[in-house]
């Protein structure tokens, strides 16, 4: 039965989302030609022009990516809570499933949204211009980003795959961010959008508290930390070092919020609202 209802939530966030995705990828693809053909800037007309097209597509990326989370947000609201929730409670479906069907078809397409943005940049930005220019001057890049030493081995594959990991852990904690959130404002009286909108912007602001506090006690311990947060950090300092060390605090951080997350929405939807 899980099975069938991941397919369905997916078939009904498919409606939309592949369509502004599309629409995401035709316009990357747009201002790649347009780029390519005014990379050199000639006449101030060419600079306005291109100019205008990255605020166009600034616009569309920020427009898919709150478009994605809103269709989700309003998928688990209507499905669960609505009018509609009342056919959805006749179904011989326990809580705990309804829960893990949706942060599982949330996820993904949370995770798709982010993977698409980034491929988008992509499209645009890796321009022949660019990549030749990449290309002559590679080694000095990558040192200056201190891809030396024990990190000068790491493969393409390796930094792809742990990208990935950490986009997919971060639509996770998105996606269960809002579902807490809307469970949270069933438990008001009244107003109950309201309160769900009120226990998102709590519950992001404590963990961001939490977060911040946790950084500055694992950077106090953190040799990284401390260089990077000196006024002039030396010539060795290494910012994938850096990088590699934030990433593993962000990524422990959001798989506990994660965890602690989705074991509060199961309990106030099993104990509190009887969603069965």
């Amino acid at each position: 039965m899980l099975g069938k209802l991941i397919k369905y939530d997916m078939k009904a966030l498919n409606r939309f989302l592949i369509l502004i995705h599309g629409f995401l990828l035709f316009a990357a693809l747009l201002v790649r030609f347009f780029l390519t053909g005014r990379v050199l800037v000639e006449t101030p007309k060419d600079g306005t022009l291109l100019g205008l097209s990255f605020l166009l597509f600034f616009l569309i990326i920020m427009g898919v990516s709150f478009g994605t989370f809103i269709v989700i947000t309003v998928r688990f609201y209507k499905n669960l809570f609505s009018d509609e929730g009342y056919l959805t409670r006749t179904l011989p479906v326990t809580s705990g499933q309804h829960l893990l069907s949706k942060t599982i078809a949330g996820s993904i397409w949370g995770s798709l949204d982010m993977i698409l943005l980034l491929a988008s940049f992509y499209i645009i930005s890796a321009t022949p211009f660019v990549v030749d220019a990449f290309n002559s001057n590679k080694d000095q890049i990558l040192r200056e980003l201190g891809v030396t030493g024990k990190y000068a081995g790491v493969s393409l594959g390796a930094i792809v795959a742990g990208l990935l990991f950490f986009l997919i852990i971060s639509a996770i904690t998105s996606v269960l961010t809002i579902y807490v959130s809307i469970i949270l404002g069933q438990l008001f009286s009244g107003h109950r959008i309201l309160g769900a909108v009120v226990s998102y912007f709590a519950l992001t602001t404590v963990v961001s508290v939490i977060s911040f506090v946790v950084m500055v006690i694992y950077g106090s311990f953190s040799d990284t930390f401390l260089i990077a947060s000196s006024s002039a950090p030396p010539a060795d300092f290494n910012f994938i070092a850096y990088m590699i060390d934030i990433l593993k605090v962000t990524t422990v951080l959001s798989l506990v919020v994660d965890v602690v997350f989705y074991i509060l929405s199961y309990y106030i939807m099993k104990k509190k609202i009887n969603l069965i």
